[in-house]
């Protein structure tokens, strides 16, 4: 491997986005009608013709002017103005560019067009009579309406917004699920029966409207969870959908309120909560604003546009849509997610494979385009590119304060179809994920290969900064487990594998050659445990991590790393990334991964199961690492001590030893106590590692400022390490947001 890629020139292209350059076929406007011709760009003086009222009459006057005329670039111009969406948009073949030309919908220049899918909500009067359970503090605050109405009954939705943006739903207060024999198992009744403490769930009359959250056994994910019976006596409820994983309490984060309740009166204690209660027809509402309710809108949908193109999914042939693009737009205002027995989970569960999670989503696309969008106030993801997905190019967007993830790159499950490649997701600010469902990473690549992600800048998110994914070898054994079990193409897998290992699974694994570089991550893994700044675990071979700069991962949460390679991972290569002031773990590696020409500088000691644990710059966790490295690395501590190798026999998996990998040309130093440094050295050396490596200050330019260039005189220089430019490292000119500081 080496840290040395050719960029295809795709990744290479320019992304200005100057819209006044291009002449509009069609305009869109709020004060515009479908009736109309849709060429002007304002209604005409005697109000005769004028600009479009909707999206999807746009799309069609596309199609039927490409009926008309020969292949050409065709743009439609959208006008400032809220625009509600009732039903998704949905663009098909008919809707590619033609040859090589692009169909455009865009921003008018200077102009903010904003599409939701909100319904207002009116009709609000204070609530005379409050029941006894509501808490004391809401009284006096609450207001009630009349729920909405379909055939079947009152409206159902998970998210309400107001002016300021999502209201939280009235949630209780933490508790930890009883332990008890069944709940310590990870299969079978565990994962839909709850053994609860007393005084915490009650069997609500209107219990279908109920929901637990909780993070079942593993600190690492969030499962939303509808009940169906509540056993007060016994203390047992159960869940209409089985979580991820045994519901017990947390297994290294003993003594952390794991799960609560919402959408019940007793919780709706603080302003801003709402509880909906559809067995009567009510909307309850303490309003934020200390006001009468203004504004106050339920999600109609959860995705606002597909792409689609004609999808064989046995098979191995679809047929693409081509050449859209989408400039400019803002997107606000979408449903979460609700789970279903169908559902195929990703890796833990943290996405669902080939569905509807996103408020973009192209399904069987190629060179399309996402860029310049805003994707804010929703309880959903902003984009997927599901199943078949080549050459797209998703830049330049500002993503923040959504419940599910920034960007998923999400290919058909293992199998002989490899057909999701060679996107580019660039340039994006991504931050405020998760914000619903906890575990949602800013990007997310899952059996999805040959990519690049680079120049992102991701921040605050309440759990991974990117992930890189794909099917463990032990899942390849039919099961009913919702867990990547189900994404498997059996008929194209076979059933020959015997008992599988990576070398059978490997040509089934698409989540190869991928370039992660260049990107900013920090306060990420700000609320649950185990995860990582940049995560790869089940992957192909040949990817890279480079020139990334993950720094400020401050949260004392157990067990992560700035960077890591997870179990079975192998051949990925982790370069020229710097990591400053992250907590517990610098890097994380397994096998026969490589880290070469990586700055690790002051961690931060960690928490496991409530005791500090002490921070370590190389975590060695599955061997052997033959065919792996450790090289030209620069360890610094300001401090006076730290663990720069954790290593050694493991109970679960083989042992790892740094020894095994070719571990050499290193730098060790500890500013504040030299003669650690040079014993922790001394005794590397001893161990038959570091032969050449020095413990040495690399004279960084300020490293207290996190200026990590190095001086002329560095004998970094002298054992080959090559100099970081942090500069070219995050967000490039034209991104969506400002620069925030960390």
């Amino acid at each position: 491997m080496t840290a040395r890629l050719l960029v295809p020139a795709l990744f290479a292209a320019s992304f200005a986005w100057a819209a006044a350059a291009e002449p509009s076929d069609f305009y869109v406007s709020t004060q515009g009608s479908d009736r109309w011709s849709g060429t002007l760009a304002a209604p005409n003086a005697q109000g005769s013709d004028g600009p479009f009222a909707t999206l999807a009459r746009a799309r069609d006057a596309v199609r039927e002017l490409k009926r008309r005329t020969a292949p050409k670039n065709v743009v439609v111009s959208i006008r400032e103005g809220r625009y509600v969406l009732r039903e998704t948009v949905v663009f098909g073949l008919e809707d590619s560019g033609v040859g090589d030309s692009t169909v455009t919908y865009q921003a008018h220049p200077g102009e903010k067009p904003v599409f939701t899918s909100a319904v207002e909500i009116g009709g609000w009067k204070k609530l005379a009579t409050p029941p006894p359970s509501l808490p004391p503090a809401a009284q006096g605050q609450t207001w009630v309406t009349d729920l909405p109405k379909t055939n079947g009954g009152s409206v159902r939705f998970y998210t309400l917004y107001d002016a300021a943006g999502r209201l939280p739903r009235a949630r209780s207060k933490g508790f930890i699920p009883v332990a008890s024999p069944a709940t310590a198992r990870e299969s079978g009744p565990a994962k839909t029966r709850l053994h609860f403490p007393p005084s915490t769930l009650k069997n609500w009359p209107n219990l279908g409207d109920v929901e637990i959250v909780i993070r079942p056994h593993h600190a690492w994910l969030v499962n939303i969870l509808p009940l169906v019976s509540v056993n007060e006596e016994t203390r047992i409820a159960r869940t209409a959908i089985p979580a991820s994983y045994a519901m017990g309490g947390l297994v290294m984060q003993k003594g952390i309120d794991s799960c609560w309740v919402e959408n019940v009166w007793e919780a709706l204690d603080e302003p801003g909560e709402w509880v909906a209660n559809t067995q009567e027809g009510k909307l309850y509402l303490w309003p934020r604003t200390g006001s009468s309710p203004q504004g106050i809108a339920f999600p109609t949908l959860q995705e606002f546009i597909r792409v689609e193109g004609q999808i064989d999914k046995l098979g191995p042939k679809d047929i693409p849509v081509r050449n859209l693009r989408f400039r400019g737009l803002t997107f606000t205002q979408g449903e979460r997610d609700t789970w279903t027995q169908e559902d195929q989970g990703l890796q833990h569960d943290w996405e669902m494979h080939d569905k509807a999670t996103a408020l973009i989503r192209l399904r069987g696309a190629e060179h399309c385009v996402i860029e310049q969008c805003h994707f804010t106030q929703s309880g959903g993801g902003a984009i997927r590119v599901d199943l078949h997905g080549q050459e797209n190019r998703i830049a330049s967007n500002h993503i923040e304060h959504i419940g599910g993830t920034g960007v998923l790159l999400c290919g058909y499950g293992p199998g002989t179809k490899d057909v999701n490649r060679r996107n580019l997701v660039y340039n994006n600010r991504i931050h405020h994920t998760g914000e619903i469902y906890a575990h949602s990473p800013g990007i997310f690549l899952w059996q999805s290969g040959g990519n690049r992600v680079a120049n992102n800048l991701i921040h605050h998110t309440p759990y991974s900064g990117i992930i890189v994914s794909g099917v463990m070898t032990r899942f390849f054994v039919k099961s009913a487990e919702r867990e990547l079990v189900r994404t498997i193409r059996w008929h194209e897998v076979g059933n020959n594998l015997g008992e599988p290992d990576h070398e059978r699974v490997k040509p089934f694994l698409h989540t190869h050659d991928n370039l992660i570089e260049s990107n900013e991550i920090h306060h990420a893994m700000e609320v649950l445990g185990d995860g990582n700044g940049i995560y790869i675990r089940g992957a192909g071979s040949g990817n890279v991590i480079r020139r990334n700069y993950i720094h400020h991962l401050l949260a004392p949460v157990v067990m992560q790393s700035a960077i890591r390679t997870d179990g079975g991972q192998r051949d990925t290569l982790i370069a020229e990334n710097v990591i400053y002031r992250c907590t517990s773990h610098g890097i994380h590696l397994k096998l026969n991964n490589r880290a070469e020409n990586n700055i690790i500088a002051d961690l931060l000691g960690g928490v496991h199961n409530g005791q500090p644990t002490p921070a370590v710059y190389f975590r060695l966790r599955e061997g052997p690492l033959t065919g792996g490295a450790i090289r030209r690395n620069i360890l610094y501590q300001t401090g006076n001590g730290t663990t720069f190798y954790d290593q050694g026999t493991n109970p679960r998996v083989v042992a790892a030893w740094a020894r095994e990998a070719d571990t050499d040309y290193n730098l060790f130093h500890t500013a504040g106590n030299p003669e650690h440094s040079q014993k922790a050295l001394a005794e590397a050396q001893r161990d038959g590692t570091d032969r050449h490596s020095l413990a040495a200050d690399p004279l960084f330019v300020d490293p207290a400022n996190g200026n990590f260039a190095l001086r002329p005189d560095s004998p970094a220089l002298k054992l080959g390490f090559i100099p970081i430019d942090l500069s070219q490292i995050g967000l490039r000119e034209g991104a969506m947001g400002s620069r925030p500081n960390p």
